[in-house]
């Protein structure tokens, strides 16, 4: 098949200029008129990998490889599989194509990226360094090196790099948005909103019909009679963190409106300000701006010594509270939540979460232990013989009624999760188990929290070591235990 030059090379430099969108129209245009045409599916998976619609760039990908193989390919289908969390099929498929192609930065740097994501870090950085002397000028081949580094907790060498790979490649969106991580993570607010803006990948629809962005920052900008709606984004436990600016929205004369996904909707009715809120993706009439809620600390100019921590923001209704109270009464004191698992559908979910076996130690106590996890994590739940403690979950709905729950108790210890977010809004003492790389929002090299006063951070010591971090849960739990007259 021939090849339509001009549409794909413009395909070409959208994808250079990271507007996948752009690309994708341009491809499926070719595709339309030359159905199977190689490049065209080829350029098609790499703006579908970049919109995150990892399903169908893989589905692309296959087809251009069924017409005919090649490095390019099967390096991109490896990304693709990446993605997917399918790092042993990415990383036979980069050694495949390492062997055709053993000097190609962008392969070794491929291959480098499933190795780190199975662990083998050893290797993993070996094949990063030799990208970066092979391509010191390759963006990707500087960022995914920037990326190990910030893992490893060399911050200054992750942002120098990322600094360099963000030079090479200014409109890369990946690359802007974990610069702007790392500098959050740094304490460098001011540098890292801004950066941290490039982790949308698509507009709202209140922004396709024309409703202009918050400004940011606000300043001085008058917002008496002014409709703002805030929206969703990410996950459960980024709106549960931002919605302590609705208040601070508010108080400028405001009337907010929120968006939230149905599990939050009763819970963010709790805040202060919120005029309304709604579950629905339609765009209510009269509005005068929009925001993402991730994006008002960019908009308030908020730095470590501004964040706003007016603790509770957020608070359960009565009922809740009631059933919560109700569920716990027949247990001891203190009373314990535990969750050690997060949502398998997020990224890192395989680093942040650990078995609930491996949290058996910490009920050793003489205290009343409740079961917070949802999902598939929660049927590995099985107290020891003779350990007060209950599941109530089945009755969670929603996150009301675990706020419900989560107030009635006395401590909440979690990995890095929604209800980690849950406690430090209602100021219940919550103790964080963090993975070794631990979140942008938890900063670096402290226990506690500018965002929430009643949260403790213990941070893995070693990638992957659970038993040292809970061994260090567990002598803490002994003091906290000893505040109610109990020991282990």
């Amino acid at each position: 098949m021939t090849e339509p030059p001009d549409r794909l090379d413009l395909a070409r430099a959208a994808l250079r200029d990271a507007q996948a969108e752009r690309a994708v129209a341009l491809c499926r245009a070719v595709l339309a008129e030359v159905p199977g045409q190689g490049t065209a599916l080829q350029l098609l998976a790499a703006a579908l990998l970049m919109l995150d619609r990892p399903d169908d760039a893989l589905a692309s990908v296959d087809a251009a490889r069924a017409a005919g193989d090649s490095v390019d390919l099967m390096t991109l289908a490896g990304r693709i599989l990446a993605k997917l969390e399918r790092y042993e099929e990415s990383a036979a498929l980069q050694e495949q194509a390492l062997a055709l192609a053993p000097e190609r930065p962008d392969v070794i740097t491929n291959l480098g990226v499933a190795l780190f994501e199975l662990d083998r870090f050893g290797p993993a950085l070996e094949l990063f360094r030799k990208a970066f002397r092979l391509a010191p000028q390759d963006a990707r081949v500087v960022a995914n090196l920037g990326n190990f580094l910030d893992f490893a907790g060399t911050l200054d060498l992750s942002l120098a790099a990322y600094e360099a790979a963000a030079s090479l490649s200014p409109h890369d969106r990946e690359i802007r948005s974990n610069h702007g991580m790392a500098l959050l993570r740094a304490g460098r607010f001011e540098q890292g909103w801004p950066l941290f803006e490039s982790r949308r990948r698509q507009r709202d629809p209140a922004e396709e019909a024309g409703i202009p962005l918050l400004p940011a920052p606000l300043d001085g900008l008058d917002l008496h009679g002014k409709r703002v709606l805030l929206f969703h984004e990410q996950g459960f436990g980024d709106s549960l963190q931002f919605l302590r600016y609705v208040p601070l929205l508010a108080g400028r004369g405001a009337t907010v409106l929120l968006r939230m996904p149905p599990a939050l909707k009763r819970l963010a009715e709790s805040v202060a300000g919120a005029a309304e809120v709604t579950s629905g993706y339609g765009v209510p009439p009269g509005l005068d701006y929009v925001s993402p809620l991730m994006s008002l600390a960019r908009c308030f100019g908020t730095v470590p010594e501004t964040i706003p921590a007016d603790i509770p923001y957020l608070h359960p209704p009565a009922a809740s509270l009631e059933r919560g109270r109700a569920a716990v009464a027949d247990l001891p004191h203190p009373r314990i939540g535990l969750v050690w698992a997060g949502s398998p559908r997020g990224g890192l979910d395989r680093r942040r979460s650990l078995p609930f076996e491996r949290i058996l130690p910490l009920m050793a106590r003489p205290a009343g232990f409740v079961s917070l996890q949802l999902g598939p994590a929660g049927a590995q739940w099985a107290p020891p013989p003779g350990c007060a403690a209950i599941d109530p979950t089945g009755s969670l709905v929603d996150f009301a009624e675990t706020a419900g729950l989560v107030e009635a108790l006395d401590l909440v210890i979690t990995v890095d999760t929604s209800v980690a977010h849950v406690a430090g809004a209602l100021g219940t003492p919550v103790w964080v188990m963090s993975r070794f790389s631990a979140c942008w929002r938890w900063l670096m090299q402290r226990e506690d929290s500018p965002w929430y006063p009643s949260m403790r951070v213990f941070r893995q010591a070693y990638p992957g070591d659970w038993a040292e971090l809970v061994g260090r849960v567990g002598a803490a739990l002994d003091h906290f235990c000893d505040r109610f007259g109990t020991k282990g």
